[in-house]
């Protein structure tokens, strides 16, 4: 949870300090690109779902290599810019 900070790296932070150890495996999800995903990754968490579509989906993607980390593109946008 990120609670209701609009910035998503320090929501992810807050988040990560919010559930301590119990991360390890945990799921994250995001309506928006993460644009922190290795930061996601390093934490433990094991499964990242996004909506995808983004231009630095490359990132992403690397993470999931390097980390092992599953990657869920759910190709569905709540807001566009």
């Amino acid at each position: 949870m990120g609670s209701g900070q609009p910035n998503r790296l320090e929501s992810l932070r807050i988040g990560l300090k919010k559930v301590g150890e119990e991360v390890k495996g945990a799921a994250l999800a995001s309506d928006a690109f993460f644009p922190f995903a290795e930061e996601a990754c390093q934490s433990g968490v094991s499964v990242i779902t996004e909506p995808g579509g983004s231009i630095r989906e490359g990132d992403a993607i690397d993470c999931r290599d390097k980390y092992g980390v599953s990657l869920l593109f759910t190709n569905v946008r709540h807001f566009s810019h």
